[in-house]
């Protein structure tokens, strides 16, 4: 993969996942048996201490979306909270981190070459495109939608990103005439 994948709080992920991770059994107040359904194995975990407030208060995402993670919050600032994100074998590490949403598909002569995953990861085995990806995008400070698209198409691919990703609320703010130049050449 080419670029760590870095968890936005989009909720993307958290929201699909209930059906996957699910809460076995309470073990005490702020103590959980969970089963990864994947896998068929079962993590204990702690809510974080600093979550626990929003943990017992608030179950409006679970109550509002059936598949919802049995953890997951939204915080004040609108981005989702991990309650167990900082236990040892919190869910996000043993399965989130492997199964990252697909937020875009790039193609070349029509055929799929690498799929997007979280906000700059890139699966791939396309030599070309990882180096693009390497020398533009993960070097650049804001690469949203319109830019990676623009350098891409340049290359020959073309990209599909999803709708309602997180790159659409926050990391597009360049203009057209803020394309910089490709130091990558086609060989």
């Amino acid at each position: 993969m080419c670029g760590e994948f870095v968890c936005e709080q989009c909720g993307l992920c958290c929201l699909g996942i209930g059906e996957i991770i699910r809460m076995n059994e309470q073990l005490g107040d702020y103590v959980f048996l969970v089963k990864n359904e994947a896998d068929k194995k079962m993590h204990l975990v702690l809510i974080s201490p600093e979550y626990r407030d929003i943990f017992d208060s608030d179950h409006s995402i679970q109550e509002q979306n059936k598949l919802a993670c049995f953890f997951v919050r939204r915080g004040k600032d609108g981005l989702f909270i991990c309650t167990i994100h900082s236990s040892r074998l919190c869910c996000r590490l043993c399965l989130c981190k492997d199964k990252q949403l697909c937020v875009a598909r790039i193609s070349k002569n029509g055929e799929e070459v690498a799929r997007v995953k979280g906000r700059v990861s890139l699966v791939t085995e396309d030599r070309l495109l990882t180096k693009i990806w390497r020398d533009c995008i993960l070097k650049h400070p804001d690469p949203g939608h319109k830019y990676i698209e623009h350098l891409l198409t340049r290359h020959g691919y073309t990209v599909l990103f999803y709708e309602s990703t997180y790159f659409d609320r926050e990391f597009c703010s360049i203009q057209d005439n803020e394309y910089p130049a490709s130091p990558v050449e086609d060989s």
